[in-house]
Parts: C-alpha cells; structure tokens; sequence
C-alpha cells in the first residue's frame, strides 16, 4: 500500500456552520466508493509486471480521483476511499487503469469500466481494453452515506497528498536530497462551501508579469514553457509520495525536513484550484526564472480560488524559538496570506481560507494577514534568518515526536 502511516481518516460528515442552502438541482445521494484492489492485470513492461493506477470521474467528469500508482504488480491493492455528496440517483462512475512509465510521455492504457453508483460490496468488474478484450478485474465497493447538505458533486473526504520530487540534479545524482524540487498537493474537502465556484479570482490585468503571460503576442509562447514546467513539477511519477492528511499533526508532517527531523523554516508558494492546494518552497532556485510561481501552479489557469504565500511559525515566534526546546504541533501555527500579484486575491476572503484550512485539519492554528501588513512582513523575515542562522541546523526539536523520517 502505498498510503504514509499518517494517523489514519478521521472522518467529519457534520456539516459546517458555513453550509449554503440546497440547490434547485435534482438531489440525489452521498456515497463512499471504496477502491479496493484490480486482480490479473495483463503484462505491460520486459520483466512481466506493471505500475498501475487508476482515474475515476462520476458522470461527465464533475468530479475526479487519481489513485496513488503500486509498482511492480499485476494484482494492486490500494484500499483508496473517495466520499462524493448530492448526486444524482442516475450518476454513474467512470474508472480509467493506466499503467505508469516514468520514461515516456505518456502513460500505457491498460483498460477501464463504468458502471451505475447503487450500493456495492466487495464487487470484482471486469475492465476491458481496446476492443473490449478482457484485462482483469476491479474490486470495489460502494456505500450510501446520511446525506448532508451540500452542493452537487462535493467532494468530501479523505483528505489526501502526494508529494512530487522533480528530476533535478540533485535527484539524479543522489548528492544532496535538499536539491529536490518538491511540490505538494492536496486534495481539500468542500471547497465549493467556502469560496464560490462562479466567483473565482481573476488574473491581474494590473500586474505586468501577469499581462505578459495571459495577454500580448508572446503569452502563447509563455504559457507553453510554463504549462511543460508544471507537467514535470506535478507529474505522477513511481516515487511520489501519496498518504492521508486528517489531523494538524498530519499537516506539520508534510512540513518536516527529512534531514533534519525539524519543521522547516521556509516561505511557501501556494495556489488553490478546484479541489486542490498546490504549494512548493518560494525560494527554490528553479521557480525564480519563471515570471509567476502562482501561474506556474496554477498551470497557467485564468482564475483560482485563492493565492498566497505561507510559512510555518512557533506561538513564540521564530525570535525566540530555541530549536533544542522540544515543542507539541498545537505549539506552532500556519502564517498564510493572499500575496499573490498574479492573481490578486481579495482580502475579504482570507477569513473563508482561515475556515476552510481549519475544517480540513482540526485543531491547526491558522494565522492570515493582508500581504501588505507590516506584521507580516517581520514574520516573514524572521522565519528566513532563522533558516539562514546556526541554529536551524539543530536536530532535537522534533526527534521525539517523529521517529523516523516520512516515508
């Protein structure tokens, strides 16, 4: 299974105080699928095995899963959950099986189904391939949930990451893992409930970078090169990280240096897209030659839910914060802002991100600031000496907390 030993899903169907009213729409039902295994996959590479993983999509792809890949098997197991709310009584579930390959473009079809959402236990279909010839089965299971209020197609839970490391040098060489271009994403529950799908933030007519990227004779030219940078930043790849995200603790895992054992002191980049954060370390030398990181996240989208940076920060604050001090999660909190000249986000709505941050990992302390605020700004530069500084190298803050390294 490829999923990190995180605590594991604490499952939240209670709705939010911040629920709208239902839609209009005919309501349907909320299901949890279970994918649970494929069983006899065909053969896909020289030594007899495969990689394989799966898409999914209910209906005409209102709403998608991508499985974390299992390598080196014909028989995958992936024990995956996927909670969907309000739809339809007659939607019906699509399931695509690729086979990974990290050395071309594009991965190899291997087959898929689709079949209608009705309750399911433990049921083996069979996929088919091209000229629906027969390539093994899939297992799966599908259980109605209480319904709560929510809009068509949402998204629910688990709450889930992958983390992806570039092919840079340092991953070539294995010289120095702090080489590694990394980028995050996460897969937010309810998004929809906090900011409005039909209101989305704009590209920033006002901001030069941006108007050369989505306006003007080179903006083509521009969003090709960005648009391949961000296919290599978020490819799925055989080493990519998958794992459940469900606690602050979870959250501050994902933050953790794996040579050090210690939160690291650093600024994020961050966008937030459909049912996705996406976020890497702002000052990786391989995002500075790019006009805009948040497109570059965004693969060059003309809108996004919202857009900042953040950086993580002791209650203490990094000026006083003694690294040998061995300090509990609830002890540190996410500095988040709407710093984003790409895209502008509006200021009224850092609260909305405040709660949807919250919602998603109970008990994380969320601090947001206008990007502007003098507040900020210290903060920022405080966290960034303390990583240039002596004592950022020390490793017993958090070696009781986090045995070993996340895997």
């Amino acid at each position: 299974m490829s999923y990190s030993l995180f605590s594991g899903i604490r499952r939240t169907l209670i709705s939010p105080s911040t629920v709208t009213e239902k839609s209009d729409e005919v309501i349907g039902h909320d299901v949890l699928i279970k994918f649970h295994a494929a069983h006899n996959l065909p053969k896909m590479d020289v030594v007899g095995t495969a990689d394989p993983y799966f898409r999914a999509k209910i209906d005409d792809g209102q709403v998608e899963f991508s499985s974390s890949c299992i390598i080196k098997t014909l028989n995958p197991v992936w024990n995956e959950e996927w909670i969907v709310r309000n739809i339809p009584s007659t939607a019906k579930l699509f399931v695509t099986v690729y086979d990974k390959d990290d050395d071309t473009l594009f991965d190899d079809y291997i087959g898929k189904f689709q079949i209608d959402i009705q309750p399911l236990e433990n049921e083996c279909i069979p996929i088919l391939g091209f000229s629906n010839t027969h390539r093994g089965t899939f297992q799966l299971s599908i259980e109605l949930l209480p319904s709560v209020e929510a809009r068509p197609y949402t998204f629910d839970g688990p709450v889930r990451f992958s983390r992806h490391n570039s092919l840079t040098v340092g991953h070539l060489t294995k010289v120095n893992d702090e080489r590694l271009y990394s980028t995050w994403e996460i897969h937010l529950k309810r998004i929809d409930i906090y900011f409005d799908r039909n209101r989305k933030q704009k590209w920033n007519s006002s901001y030069h970078a941006a108007k050369k990227i989505f306006e003007g004779p080179m903006a083509h030219a521009i969003q090709s090169v960005i648009k391949q940078a961000h296919r290599v930043l978020y490819a799925k790849h055989t080493t990519n990280e998958f794992g459940l995200v469900s606690t602050n603790e979870d959250f501050w895992r994902l933050l953790t240096d794996i040579n050090t054992n210690m939160i690291k002191p650093c600024v994020y980049t961050y966008i937030i897209e459909d049912n996705t954060w996406r976020f890497s370390e702002t000052g990786a030398s391989f995002f500075v030659d790019f006009a805009s990181k948040h497109a570059l996240h965004a693969n060059c989208a003309q809108t996004v839910h919202y857009a900042g940076e953040f950086h993580p920060r002791p209650k203490c604050g990094w000026d006083e914060y003694d690294p040998n001090e061995i300090l509990d999660w609830n002890q540190w909190e996410l500095v988040i802002d709407n710093g984003s000249g790409t895209y502008a986000p509006d200021l009224r709505l850092l609260n909305k991100l405040q709660e949807l941050l919250v919602f998603n990992f109970p008990d994380l302390n969320v601090v947001t600031y206008d990007f502007k605020d003098p507040a900020l700004i210290s903060s920022i530069k405080a966290c960034r000496e303390f990583a240039k500084s002596p004592k950022s190298k020390s490793i017993r803050t958090l070696k009781y907390l986090i045995p070993t390294p996340l895997t």
